[in-house]
């Protein structure tokens, strides 16, 4: 029997494949082993083992369906509770610390453009990196698609943001207390001990919700990929996607709060990304191009820290509002909440949440339009 042992015209098998690559992500996250390095690395390897072992097609049909649909559908159903509002009444000096970290990580992203051999991609990846360490994996995702981004140089820049992301998240979970940095800046103690279950994990199903949330992000979609279209500008449909995403959560954010199963379907067609990136990824290719880009992502996070620390230390505001903030800009509001979960502080759970859903809204901007000022 020839190789690969899945034909690219096996259409059920390979969704079957994809599916299930994207729930095995899913069950990693809940190990104690895929917590630490993640379950999109999980995916991303048992992808890429898959196919440079010959089971499946590293191109095919299937594949270019998430690409062309499932990735832009999934910023709608990840953004429709992104109430702005929320962000700038409810977290106070962690917005400004957020902000610094954005502007670190976007002079990290630059700095880098020009100092490191990236190769001929050297702008897409400043506008991925910039939005991985603006928002986070899911944002990682969406400016990959609309950058169009060698699958090789995804892998290989998922497994560096990997590495040197979960080494920055370690430091930050030190830093509070590093006696130190508790001298260099002001720091408010109110820690009300270790925080037990503060966000429910149980999702109600609701056919009602599903459908309404559907069609709502079909029609976002459609509607993004007409203006892009209408401006001659088909490649940045993401870019108005979100933005009509935006506005609509903003007017409607009560109608929107109540719906449910939106984040969580938007969150599955990402992972069925990662499969589908994992999968394409040539592994020689990626070797060959993962030390790099590992520095690159290490100057990057080095920048965002020495701006969001310094700058803090400036505008004098409260250690523990810089670490969450930072863990949010750089990782995402799920590690943000549960590092200020884990450190005691209730008070800075809810905030995480929304600058990691803030860095979702903004970092997809950030990432397509400095790539497109590099180019």
């Amino acid at each position: 029997m020839g190789l690969p042992l899945i034909h690219e015209d096996w259409t059920f098998l390979l969704w079957a494949a994809l599916m299930l690559l994207a729930t095995l992500g899913f069950w990693a996250d809940r190990t104690k082993i895929g917590a630490n390095i993640s379950g999109v690395a999980i995916i991303l390897m048992a992808a890429m083992a898959l196919s440079n072992l010959g089971v499946l097609p590293k191109s095919a049909k299937s594949y270019d369906v998430i690409w062309a649909y499932l990735v832009p559908l999934a910023i709608p159903l990840l953004l429709l509770k992104a109430d702005l509002r929320r962000v700038f009444t409810e977290t106070k000096g962690m917005l400004l610390a957020f902000m610094f970290g954005a502007v670190g990580t976007s002079i990290g992203a630059v700095l880098g453009y020009y100092i490191l051999p990236l190769g001929d991609q050297a702008d897409k990846l400043a506008g991925v990196f910039s939005a991985t360490y603006i928002g986070g994996s899911m944002n990682m995702a969406a400016v990959t698609q609309a950058v169009e981004l060698d699958p090789s140089i995804v892998t290989a820049s998922v497994a560096a943001d990997n590495v040197i992301g979960v080494l920055y998240l370690a430091f930050l979970a030190l830093v509070p207390a590093i006696t130190l940095f508790r001298r260099w800046f002001k720091y408010t103690d109110t820690n009300d001990g270790p925080v037990i279950n503060q966000v429910e994990d149980k999702v109600t199903i609701d056919l009602r919700h599903i459908g309404l949330t559907l069609g709502l992000s079909f029609l976002i979609c459609a509607a993004g990929k007409a203006l892009a279209s209408t401006f001659g500008i088909s490649g940045y449909s993401i870019m108005f996607i979100t933005a009509i995403t935006i506005l609509i959560a903003n007017i409607f954010p009560r109608q929107l709060k109540a719906l449910q199963g939106d984040y969580e379907m938007g969150l599955f067609c990402m992972y069925l990304f990662f499969a589908a990136i994992g999968i394409s990824a040539d592994l020689g290719a990626m070797l060959d191009k993962a030390l790099i880009i590992a520095v690159y992502a290490l100057l990057i996070i080095v920048c965002h820290a020495v701006v969001i620390f310094g700058a803090g230390k400036l505008f004098k505001l409260d250690l523990m509002d810089i670490v969450i903030a930072s863990n949010a800009c750089a990782s995402g509001p799920a590690s943000a909440a549960a590092l200020a979960a884990g450190k005691g502080r209730r008070d800075l759970v809810v905030p995480a949440v929304l600058l990691g859903v803030f860095g979702y809204a903004v970092a997809n901007f950030v990432g397509i339009g400095l790539t497109a000022i590099l180019a």
